[in-house]
């Protein structure tokens, strides 16, 4: 079927319900109940009259309608990996439970064959929608306070532009100071806590997108577990490593080899993340929840006191700079 062969020549128009809205949407209300989104975010998407056409506030509305679509689209992209992080890091958690170990089958306990693959694809699967979290976070940063971050564009905001402006002190630009920059040093005192987090959760941030684009582009076999045991009582845990590449080949040797002097305790301890991959997989999850709540409580204030300000051009301009289009139509062979 080719789009040609739709009787394109007979449509005059198309008539739809109108996209206005003067309460919430189910999905909304669900994932706040449930707790599976701050309640900043819920609290925005209210102040935004439930994304409704024709509810922008002046500073996100244009001729088009371009700027305020886009803001909800973002909007609804952190609801959703948001939701989907929390489904699965439930569907990993369950999966995990199943996966073979000599003392499940010892002590009877249930497994399943192809759990592990299951639960490979859980993690990487939470990995992605917590950087797809943080990276529509950005967007949404980039709409409020264009041009005032290095390197953050809206329409192609990553969150790793946020990182390195929170690696330096806000600079102070003179003795008045105007309200988009009180906002965004407020958003600067909040966030660099959690980002530059210290000792144990440093580098939470960087090995957190390390496992997101080595599972996106290596797939499964980048997670290699090490199962150890519980000194209380022998049950198994699985921990992953915290470095790239991690090969334990590079410590075997033939037996007529010299074997290579370590402490293999303190060799576990160098390599791996410290908690099981069931704990470290909920606390990363709780930890961009945070990042996420802490931002937009003060995206809510900036949202009050910019809505009657003028058009935000910068925005726009920057959206509209990062549309892409492309030549293809369809495939020949198919």
């Amino acid at each position: 079927m080719y789009l040609d062969e739709c009787d394109l020549d007979g449509i005059d128009g198309v008539s739809i319900a109108p996209f206005v809205r003067n309460a919430p949407e189910e999905e909304w209300v669900g994932a706040a109940e449930e707790q599976k989104i701050p309640s900043g975010l819920f609290d925005l998407y209210r102040r935004a009259n439930f994304l409704s056409f024709g509810g922008a506030p002046r500073f996100l509305s244009d001729g088009e309608n371009v700027l305020f679509s886009y803001f909800g689209l973002v909007l609804r992209s952190i609801q959703e990996s948001l939701v989907d992080a929390h489904d699965q890091v439930d569907l990993f958690a369950a999966a995990h439970k199943l996966v073979y170990d000599p003392m499940k089958k010892f002590r009877g306990e249930p497994f399943e064959k192809g759990a592990a693959k299951r639960e490979v694809r859980h993690f990487r699967d939470l990995l992605i929608a917590l950087q797809t979290a943080l990276d529509a976070l950005a967007d949404l940063i980039g709409i409020f306070f264009p041009a005032e971050i290095r390197g953050l564009e809206v329409g192609r905001a990553q969150f790793s532009k946020i990182e390195r402006w929170l690696e330096k002190s806000f600079p102070q630009k003179g003795l008045i100071v105007s309200p988009s920059e009180f906002h965004l040093k407020k958003l600067h005192d909040t966030l660099v806590p959690l980002i530059r987090a210290s000792h144990p959760e440093r580098d939470w941030l960087p090995l957190m997108r390390l496992l997101r684009n080595k599972a996106a582009h290596l797939g499964s076999p980048l997670f290699r577990q090490v199962g150890l045991h519980r000194a209380v009582d022998g049950k198994m845990f699985a921990f992953i490593p915290r470095e790239w590449p991690y090969l334990w080949e590079s410590l075997i040797r033939s037996s007529n080899e010299k074997q290579p002097a370590f402490d293999l305790p303190d060799q576990l301890r160098n390599s791996l993340i410290h908690q099981d991959i069931e704990s470290y997989s909920r606390g990363l999850l709780a930890k961009v929840q945070n990042v996420t709540a802490a931002a937009l409580s003060g995206l809510n204030d900036a949202y009050d006191q910019f809505k009657d300000l003028p058009e935000n051009y910068k925005a726009l301009i920057q959206l509209k700079n990062n549309f892409e289009k492309y030549e293809f139509e369809n495939f020949l062979d198919a």
